[in-house]
């Protein structure tokens, strides 16, 4: 009898404690499918990414974004596509993320965009846990050719925004990615992974 009553004394406390470590993911969602692209996708202080940002919420940002995407049918959706998959990385769903992925690389490949279908790729390989395959990538996006013009509008925007992009983008992600292969997407996307960066590297 003192067993049972042991045990659910733990499972009420087990869902106390889960009801209070869950994370308030509620938003405005009409206010939210009712924003522009530049609001809801292209700004750090608004749109999908205040969901985000909240640990716990990344599987309702990704909803969020399909539902926007559905709603307001993007000219381009591979941006949206691909970051919506990046939450639902994070968020563990690994299949649904290599979903959006796929069709957000093919949206590139069509484009003729062999940068960013390298990035995407690599980060499909790494979901899918082939190492050659992301190394391959990896290779691929190194040896890039740099576009016409990147270096003047890399000095623009240093001068508007403060740091130089380099060329070519994404390298640095996709070398913590192969750094930490072994983590979750979570963890392997952080800068922490990422040569160069990290208490690790600072001390060496």
């Amino acid at each position: 009898m003192i067993s049972i009553v042991s045990a659910a004394l733990a499972m009420y406390a087990g869902q106390a404690q889960s009801l209070q470590t869950a994370p308030d993911c509620s938003h405005d969602r009409a206010a939210m499918l009712a924003m522009d692209l530049d609001a809801f996708d292209q700004t750090y202080e608004s749109g999908w990414r205040t969901l985000a940002n909240i640990k716990g919420c990344e599987a309702a940002a990704a909803d969020l974004i399909a539902d926007w995407r559905a709603r307001n049918a993007p000219d381009n959706p591979s941006l949206m596509r691909w970051h919506e998959g990046q939450l639902r990385a994070a968020a563990g769903d690994v299949e649904g993320a290599i979903q959006s992925m796929r069709l957000s690389a093919a949206e590139e490949e069509a484009a003729g965009d062999m940068a960013d279908l390298a990035y995407k790729q690599a980060t499909i390989a790494f979901l899918e846990r082939d190492r050659d395959s992301l190394t391959d990538w990896r290779d691929r996006l190194a040896a890039t050719p740099k576009p016409e013009g990147f270096d003047e509008a890399a000095d623009r925007f240093e001068a508007e925004y403060g740091w130089r992009p380099v060329w070519p983008s994404n390298l640095n992600v996709v070398d913590g990615l192969i750094a930490c292969f072994d983590q979750p997407y979570a963890v392997a996307y952080t800068t922490e992974c990422q040569p160069g960066s990290g208490p690790s590297a600072a001390e060496e």
